[in-house]
């Protein structure tokens, strides 16, 4: 391996992007290649980040000066570009979610376990300053038992999103609709945060898009802890609004919305973010920015480099799956279902 940790991307769409002006930051990290059978795309990226291009994602996979290989495709091809990447014994990064079943994702994560390659998966807000902040004081008992945490995502999406893609409001590449796609984000900081969720109860709808998937899902959800909490996953709330995260203690709570605090209340310390800096996000047509990947691909880095596990590791991204899946099973069954953790 070279004195930096060399990248290369398979798919080439917005969040490839988001990946290659992160790499292009990073001091110890290069982006070398990239695979995309668009070729007005493939051409962007050799002008932009002055790297080489493929049509055939194969022939970037057989490059020896490939350390990493970041998978930015459907979310449905996870896994199986995943799988291949390891196979030529490349670490692996996948975009959320890790893919759309637990049987591909637990394949990827055996399959890089057998190649000895390490795989992460972009959850990138576990990175923000205000989750970090929190985890760490959850972890030093400064809230004392959970008793209730609640994840939002109060977002907007238009029709041309789904019109403008062959792939997402779709089962088979998509996985499912705001659940997956938006809201999984926030349900993966409610379990890093709360703990893990052991039974949940959901109902679903399509309300505004026409679309075969979700555009609103509420859930409740009882944790291993004895903790009870909420999940709202919605793209219909017109114009848009937030992402939020609750966290209640029996010593104080926390609020957290657009990952900056909003309200930290214990008997040591109490914060109130003004109205005045507040924000309203969740446009139809968001842009991504790309300090917190740069923060989790630094991260991947630097565990490659020192042989230790990423923060947000394969298994932490199939448990997080787990829930959005039993999620939609509660949604069809109308039943209570338990969640699949490893």
């Amino acid at each position: 391996m070279s004195n930096k940790v060399r990248f290369g991307l398979i798919g080439a769409g917005s969040v490839a992007k988001v990946h290659a002006k992160a790499l292009h930051n990073l001091e110890d990290g290069q982006l070398v290649s990239i695979s995309t059978r668009n070729k007005r795309k493939g051409e962007f990226f050799v002008k932009e980040f002055n790297c080489d291009y493929y049509t055939d994602y194969r022939e970037l996979l057989e490059k020896s000066d490939i350390d990493v290989v970041c998978v930015t495709l459907p979310s449905g091809l996870h896994a199986d570009i995943g799988i291949e990447a390891a196979k030529f014994g490349k670490h692996v990064v996948v975009e959320k979610p890790i893919d759309i079943t637990l049987k591909k994702a637990d394949a990827l994560i055996n399959e890089c376990e057998r190649q000895h390659v390490q795989l992460s998966v972009i959850f990138q807000r576990r990175f923000s300053d205000a989750i970090i902040k929190l985890k760490k004081s959850i972890e030093k008992d400064n809230f004392g038992q959970l008793n209730f945490g609640a994840a939002h995502t109060k977002w907007y999406r238009s029709q041309d999103y789904f019109n403008d893609s062959n792939w997402h409001g779709t089962w088979q590449l998509d996985g499912g609709g705001a659940l997956i796609n938006q809201s999984i984000h926030y349900v993966d900081l409610l379990r890093y945060t709360m703990g893990e969720i052991d039974e949940v109860f959901a109902f679903s709808a399509t309300r505004t898009h026409d679309i075969e998937v979700e555009d609103i899902l509420t859930g409740t959800v009882k944790f291993k802890n004895g903790a009870l909490g909420l999940i709202e996953a919605n793209t219909a709330a017109y114009p848009g609004l937030y992402t939020r995260l609750d966290v209640y203690g029996e010593k104080g709570l926390v609020v957290i919305v657009d990952e900056k605090i909003d309200t930290w209340k214990t008997d040591q310390y109490t914060f109130e973010r003004k109205e005045s800096e507040k924000q309203i996000s969740g446009q139809s047509s968001p842009e991504i920015d790309y300090y917190l990947h740069q923060r989790q691909l630094k991260n991947i880095i630097e565990s490659i480099l020192e042989n230790k596990k990423p923060m947000v590791t394969g298994i932490d991204a199939r448990n997080t799956l787990s829930v959005v899946l039993a999620l939609y099973e509660s949604s069809r069954t109308k039943r209570p279902q338990k969640v699949d953790i490893i």
